[in-house]
């Protein structure tokens, strides 16, 4: 579906040059929900306007729906990016019309009738569930609300692909959770490939199925976001998911108040999330665990937990840790003596 292949990106700034997107090569499947992820200046908002030609590479390939994007005409462009809908942080909704015709202005010159265009915004926004507000402007309206109009005016022109950048940034939690949630419906109803920029890995966790991870104009790894989450070989990938999963402020706190003790965190993903490990860790080596923080969350239906323990005795750590990986599940020491 998405095939970007080698992308630089360079901007002039003064006498330097600024190297936006380094050598970055993604592809994303019909269907996937791909999560773009990094900190500010991290080059991702500038590789997703890549994927339109919103931002014109300096080199490298755009492969959009098996057509190479730059070898279009102007004409061939304009209608590969009808197909390329796009939603953005502060919902660049137009404050003079109303919620019906803001959802209306991309059909003009769709050749719809009046009657047809009324069927279609009015389901669009039955869709996103805010039919009753139609006739409303968009400052009476909340973020979440506003958000809801803009992703039914990017589904508009029926497109193949939904570009999200930092859709749900000015919303509070719970507001992006129901965005989020709409945007799964939306990837589920229609077959509609989304790609989500974000600098939380709390929005990838919730609805992404693959992810990408970059800083300073790099990819520094990729894959399903299950896998990344159960091995992460990168330390900002690594803090991207501590926070995600609120391990990050449980550990601090449990080490500040055990300072001498010796904690241990053990990482669980898919059935292994069942097995009594804690148990069978007393029965072989009579070893006795508190559990000091414990947590299971489901990634794409699949549950991932952690639980930050401490041992009622020093454990030969190369022998529990290869018992422990036979049953696939990971220890690492935290604190007390290293």
């Amino acid at each position: 579906m998405i095939d970007l292949k080698n992308i630089v990106v360079k901007f002039k700034q003064k006498d330097k040059e600024l190297v936006a997107v380094d050598d970055v090569s993604v592809r994303v499947d019909k269907g996937d929900i791909y999560g773009i992820v990094g900190y500010s200046g991290a080059g991702k908002s500038t590789l997703v306007r890549v994927i339109n030609l919103l931002q014109v590479p300096t080199s490298g390939e755009v492969i959009v729906d098996g057509k190479n994007l730059e070898k279009l005409s102007n004409k061939e462009l304009r209608e590969e990016r009808k197909k390329i809908g796009m939603i953005f942080q502060h919902f660049n909704l137009m404050e003079s019309r109303t919620i019906y015709q803001n959802v209306e202005f991309p059909l003009k010159g769709s050749g719809l009738t009046k009657e047809e265009e009324r069927v279609k915004i009015e389901r669009l926004l039955d869709l996103v569930g805010i039919l009753d507000k139609k006739d409303y402007y968009p400052s009476q309206l909340s973020g979440g609300q506003k958000q809801r109009v803009a992703i039914a005016r990017a589904l508009a022109n029926d497109p193949k692909i939904l570009l999200c950048d930092e859709a749900t940034s000015a919303l509070d939690p719970k507001t992006t959770l129901s965005i989020l949630e709409l945007l799964r419906e939306v990837n589920e109803a229609l077959g509609i490939t989304i790609v989500i920029i974000t600098h939380e890995m709390q929005v990838v966790k919730e609805i992404c199925n693959k992810v990408a991870v970059m800083e300073k104009g790099r990819v520094l790894e990729d894959g399903y976001v299950i896998d990344i989450f159960n091995e992460p070989r990168e330390l900002l990938t690594q803090d991207f998911i501590r926070t995600a999963t609120h391990i990050e402020q449980a550990e601090k706190k449990i080490l500040t108040y055990n300072k001498d003790a010796d904690i241990f965190e053990l990482k669980f993903a898919g059935n292994n999330t069942v097995n009594p490990v804690i148990i069978e860790l007393f029965k072989r080596f009579g070893i006795t665990a508190t559990i000091l923080y414990g947590n299971i969350e489901y990634l794409q239906d699949t549950p991932f937990g952690t639980l930050l323990v401490s041992f009622d005795k020093q454990p030969d750590l190369a022998e529990v840790s290869e018992y422990l990986l036979s049953q696939n599940v990971k220890i690492e020491k935290l604190g007390g003596n290293k």
